[in-house]
């Protein structure tokens, strides 16, 4: 059995889970059909927790190393891997009997086009910080947000948000050369790889802050011809094992 740990408590579904990060793994677990335990850890109890697996800190591409999840414990193999594109990578080779994620040769692509889709997107987290605490039920968390990115909620005015949604579209716009012309869902044919569930793993969370019905995910999911909300769509129909 594979535990997958995220940070919590949170208010929402255990199938939604709170970091992107960790949402892009359970969307790989889906595809592959394997069965896996979520675990919700308070913010101050990660570090501890991690090295007590021996979990690794995590190079982000825009920080410095740290104690962070994903972190996945796969009982079978004692193997304990911390970093989503690390651990899809080792799920493809200990379950080869499943769905590829990262086809022959894709790797490096996948690779750049994670890092572009992050940076990309990254404006936006401050768009709906101050959704969080409508489904993050731990105030720990609310205090490590404000920490990092400053008032909590941002003190942005309207005209500032409009803007900046503005650019975060036409930024992110500028990926449909990664789909081609033939105007498929996914990034690299008929069957979603890692970069597919990396994408969905973060617009989920424009879906789940804002709702459904907002204006905000109907705009977003439209991004891209609609590849946005269909890649989210896709990812969530795999059912958990």
């Amino acid at each position: 059995m594979i535990t997958l740990y995220d940070l919590g408590p949170i208010k929402t579904p255990k199938e939604w889970g709170m970091s992107p990060f960790v949402r892009r793994v359970m969307f790989t677990l889906n595809y592959k059909k394997i069965p896996f335990e979520l675990i919700q850890l308070p913010l101050e109890e990660l570090e501890p927790k991690a090295k007590s697996l021996g979990a690794l800190p995590t190079k982000h591409i825009t920080g410095p190393s740290k104690y962070t999840v994903p972190i996945i414990h796969d009982s079978r193999t004692g193997k304990v891997l911390s970093d989503s594109f690390l651990i899809a990578e080792y799920l493809d080779e200990a379950y080869p009997d499943t769905p590829k994620v990262f086809p022959p040769g894709t790797r490096a692509l996948q690779k750049v086009f994670n890092d572009a889709v992050l940076m990309k997107f990254a404006p936006l987290i401050a768009l709906y910080l101050d959704r969080i605490i409508d489904y993050d039920a731990s105030p720990v968390i609310q205090v490590a947000l404000a920490e990092r990115f400053g008032a909590f909620p941002p003190q942005l005015t309207d005209e500032q948000r409009a803007e900046a949604w503005k650019q975060v579209e036409a930024s992110l716009n500028e990926l449909e050369s990664a789909y081609g012309t033939a105007g498929g869902v996914f990034v690299m044919g008929d069957k979603p790889v890692f970069a597919d569930f990396s994408l969905a793993g973060l617009f989920a969370n424009i879906k789940l802050s804002f709702g459904e019905e907002s204006e905000e995910w109907k705009r977003t999911s439209k991004w891209i011809g609609g590849r946005f909300g269909k890649v989210v769509e896709a990812a969530m129909k795999h059912e958990r094992a």
